[in-house]
């Protein structure tokens, strides 16, 4: 309501004496209705990269909205997930700027990440993933399911070579292309190999006091009591985030990672 009140009281405080002012008028309520909507993209994308918390989403993020007014909040979510991406930095605001007619503006740099999130892979289909684009010739590393730099420019050559959009993250035609051409692979299996990589990932996740809060109050609504919510992951949270992966089909190591946290957050929507 209040931004239909904006846009009256342009009107209101204009004299609309000419065809030449009505234009004027115009162009100033279009501007100001674009600017609206931008901001609503803008607040969308920041809460889906708030709900996924990931690097992935955080860096499509800033890279859509360079100069928004969340840049510094995401910049801060990116550097506790271990991120390091280099973003372009805010344009100066001229001093005498030319009024010019706003276009719509819609975000794509998201495209890429969404697709990816989209397809839901689990910490296997990543590894057959990565084995498969080295099979290809385009090396992706160990295969250890923990999409690094090292296979999202392995998926980036890839894409180049195949003439489709380079973004560095895949989606469900491309996984079907890259395991054509990779063949039938699989990763080769490592002694224990999933606590080392689980912890790994969850230190990569950068949880804050009050999401290890979160997730020890979401474990325990599930029946997992952690004895308390207090933002330490000490034996007791260890063994009921066990107790959750085993209860889910996923190694057990006591460790949780980001794929295992968006499952526990989708099993209990009414805990905050």
């Amino acid at each position: 309501m209040k931004h239909s009140y904006l846009a009256l009281a342009l009107c209101s405080g204009l004299a609309l004496t000419a065809p030449a002012q009505a234009q004027d008028v115009g162009n100033i309520i279009q501007g100001v209705a674009q600017g609206l909507i931008n901001q609503e993209l803008e607040r969308a994308a920041y809460q889906q990269a708030q709900r996924t918390n990931t690097l992935a989403g955080w860096q499509a993020f800033l890279q859509a909205y360079p100069n928004g007014a969340n840049r510094s909040n995401a910049q801060r979510a990116l550097e506790r997930l271990g991120g390091n991406v280099q973003v372009p930095a805010p344009n100066p605001t001229p001093v005498n700027p030319t009024p010019v007619t706003p276009t719509p503006v819609t975000p794509t740099a998201n495209s890429g990440v969404a697709a990816e999130q989209a397809l839901g892979l689990s910490r296997d289909q990543r590894r057959t993933i990565q084995a498969q684009l080295t099979a290809a010739g385009y090396n992706a590393g160990t295969p250890d399911g923990l999409w690094g730099t090292t296979t999202r420019d392995a998926i980036r050559r890839w894409q180049r070579a195949n003439n489709v959009e380079v973004t560095g993250y895949v989606n469900a035609r491309q996984v079907q292309q890259i395991a054509a051409q990779g063949g039938n692979v699989t990763p080769t299996p490592t002694p224990n190999p999933n606590v080392a990589t689980d912890q790994q990932e969850e230190q990569l996740l950068g949880l804050t006091l009050a999401e290890r809060r979160e997730i020890q109050t979401r474990l325990t609504a599930l029946g997992y009591n952690t004895r308390g919510a207090d933002g330490v992951f000490g034996q007791n949270t260890r063994n009921a985030i066990a107790g959750f992966q085993r209860d889910n089909s996923a190694s057990i190591t006591g460790y949780i990672t980001a794929d295992q946290l968006r499952a526990l957050r989708s099993q209990t929507p009414s805990v905050r």
